[in-house]
């Protein structure tokens, strides 16, 4: 009886943890552009333990005005994609684009957007209009040229994503095959999307969880010691 009691305070104190750094990831990123929020939801696996799942939060975060207009924004559910330095696909909701030594658009992290849209190195404006096309005007007055176009899509589980980590996404069997979503108004340029992290809350998360480590710490350190005064009784 005694063993199993402290066999559940440490599983306690494990899953205190796991929540910890949850809360503790979405704080780092409260201030990086399109992050989701995860957190962990409690159940019952058939043993009668508690166990822990990983969800994450896609719900859209705020919109920030920046007149950048390589900056976009996406209005609703979905994600751009995304072409990795070694071919793969990926997606991202953070917008925040740039072009390479060799005019092509990128992400922070130097994934072509889309399959590649190369912009002119001499160009009056850049247009990203909100289904995802790409203009240019090469003088002023001139008419509107098309370069490319910025894919968006959406899955039938977002939750069964892959995180690769720099704000990118993979599908997965259990994500569900990329659907194209057919929206004149899904993009807004010169907008990003900001972290949809509710700090307030994490904040209180924290303090609540970390008083509960420190409990369940006390707990297994007053089993412990029951412990081994009843090993020494035995002897």
């Amino acid at each position: 009886m005694l063993d199993q009691m402290m066999i559940q305070a440490a599983d306690q104190s494990t899953r205190s943890y796991q929540l910890l750094d949850a809360v503790s990831e979405n704080m780092g990123n409260y201030n990086t552009w399109g992050y989701k929020a995860q957190r962990f939801e409690q159940y019952m696996r058939p043993d009668g333990n508690m166990d822990l799942k990983k969800r994450v939060d896609y719900s859209p975060g705020p919109s920030f005005l920046t007149n950048r207009e390589l900056d976009v924004a996406l209005k609703g559910p979905g994600f751009m994609q995304v072409t990795r330095p070694d071919g793969s696909t990926a997606y991202t909701r953070c917008g925040s684009f740039a072009k390479n030594a060799q005019g092509f658009l990128v992400t922070n992290f130097g994934d072509l957007v889309g399959t590649g849209i190369k912009v002119p190195a001499r160009y009056d404006k850049l247009f990203i209009q909100g289904d995802g096309t790409v203009q240019i005007t090469e003088t002023p007055g001139a008419s509107l040229k098309t370069i490319g176009h910025i894919s968006v899509v959406n899955f039938p589980n977002p939750e069964g994503l892959k995180n690769l980590g720099n704000n990118l996404v993979a599908q997965t069997d259990d994500s569900g095959t990329p659907q194209k979503v057919n929206d004149p108004n899904m993009i807004q340029q010169g907008r990003l999307e900001q972290s949809n992290v509710d700090i307030n809350r994490s904040v209180e998360e924290i303090l609540r969880m970390n008083a509960g480590v420190i409990a369940n710490l006390r707990i297994v350190k007053f089993l412990d010691g029951i412990y081994q005064e009843a090993v020494q009784l035995r002897q």
